[in-house]
């Protein structure tokens, strides 16, 4: 199964080594000052697995967003990154269960938790990346009976619709074959 779904979790140095590369290049080839931080950056992984990639990306972002400010709003600014511009799609249940609760444990950690009475999430759906911007009609509409995964498929759509990414990072693709 983990072939057949191209699973494969990237080492957490490899990881931090390329979103800092990202990071560097925002600033230094597309003059972004605040690099991942920057309000304009939208960060998409469109196969995050448990969240690997999302993780390191927002510990880029507060370490920014604590170096240059002093007040009270990083985690704040932290939580609104993580929940409408720092993007993950993963299409297995258990790996994307797991970007949650990596997600919401940073968060936490950083002074930034999620609200359940305000149904806070982060910006991890359940989906397919490669499908098309369209909801299914006919025979694979039936699969969607349950009224949660209908909300996710459109949720993951209108991220797929309206956002404009400006990064997509994460896993390379990889082959066992040499």
């Amino acid at each position: 199964l983990r072939k057949a779904m191209g699973v494969w979790y990237t080492p957490r140095e490899i990881v931090k080594y390329q979103v800092a590369r990202v990071d560097h290049v925002l600033r230094e080839e597309l003059k972004l000052n605040d690099g991942l931080a920057d309000p304009n950056v939208v960060v998409l992984d469109p196969c995050c697995g448990t969240g690997a990639y999302l993780v390191e990306v927002l510990h880029c972002i507060a370490s920014t967003l604590r170096a240059k400010s002093r007040d009270g709003l990083v985690a704040a600014d932290l939580k609104r990154a993580a929940m409408h511009r720092v993007f993950g799609f993963e299409i297995m249940p258990a790996p994307f269960v797991v970007a949650h609760l990596q997600l919401a444990s940073l968060l936490q950690n950083q002074g930034a938790a999620l609200s359940t009475r305000k149904a806070e999430r982060v910006g991890v759906y359940l989906t397919n990346a490669l499908t098309g911007w369209e909801p299914p009609t006919g025979p694979k509409q039936e699969v969607l009976e349950w009224a949660e995964l209908e909300e996710e498929r459109d949720a993951a759509q209108q991220v797929k619709r309206d956002k404009k990414i400006l990064v997509v990072l994460g896993n390379p693709p990889r082959s066992e074959e040499r």
